[in-house]
């Protein structure tokens, strides 16, 4: 009896200590250590869905500590979670993983930024302007206006490398007037400058796709920080 009792406190002793390590783990976004002159702000408190706006009760939920993004069927129109703050020139730090769909090989996600909402097949909360993707296909989509405009399609620069298929990628953006950079896992995937006046301040939205099979996304992190150094902070050694 004793013995069961001594591996039980064991056990406990383990969890205490070992808890802290992997809440750590999980908030990559929290530890990238930005400049002095960059203040980060967490857009998810990790709890609710507060500062957000989207058809939360049809497709946007939180799940153990994670934004869920899930359709049981047919999404007539790709549909966004928004934040109710709009914002220009940032840096945005997030995790995302598909964690269910055809086989991680055609639905791809994305956020997006600097353009606008937009009513879309009955759905008000679509978008029009940038969409800068991963998961599946990487590059700019703007949606409702140019389509592709980044890389040029068929221009075979797109690497499955880039990409942790079914776990978790690590995605930073960073916005400075017309030029647009994005990481992904330590790799440099976007480094684009825009036409000027294409452009503006929106609000950041997370996508889910339009389709009919059902697919699911998490996202966490989502730090950002406003007026940033116009330089990515989270790209691996060797890709500098």
């Amino acid at each position: 009896m004793k013995t069961l009792r001594f591996l039980g406190l064991c056990a406990l002793f383990l969890a205490a200590v070992s808890a802290p390590s992997a809440r750590a783990q999980t908030d990559w976004a929290s530890s990238v250590q930005l400049p002095k002159s960059e203040a980060a702000r967490k857009l998810f408190t990790g709890s609710d869905l507060s500062g957000w706006e989207g058809q939360i009760e049809k497709y946007w939920s939180v799940d153990q500590g994670t934004i869920r993004a899930a359709s049981e069927g047919v999404v007539p129109a790709s549909t966004y979670l928004f934040t109710r703050e709009a914002y220009r020139n940032f840096r945005l730090l997030l995790e995302v993983r598909q964690t269910r769909g055809p086989k991680y090989s055609t639905i791809h996600s994305a956020v997006a930024v600097l353009g606008g909402k937009l009513e879309d097949k009955g759905d008000p909360f679509s978008f029009k302007g940038p969409l800068l993707m991963f998961c599946n296909d990487w590059g700019i989509w703007d949606a409702n206006r140019r389509n592709r405009v980044y890389p040029p399609a068929h221009s075979g620069t797109w690497n499955q490398s880039w990409e942790n298929v079914g776990e978790w990628n690590q995605i930073e953006v960073v916005v400075v007037g017309d030029h647009i950079l994005m990481a992904a896992n330590g790799r440099q995937v976007i480094d684009f400058t825009d036409q000027p006046g294409m452009l503006s301040k929106s609000p950041v939205g997370l996508q889910l796709h339009s389709g009919n099979r059902p697919v699911e996304y998490r996202f966490r992190g989502l730090v950002l920080s406003e007026n940033p150094e116009e330089r990515l902070l989270t790209l691996h050694k060797e890709t500098k």
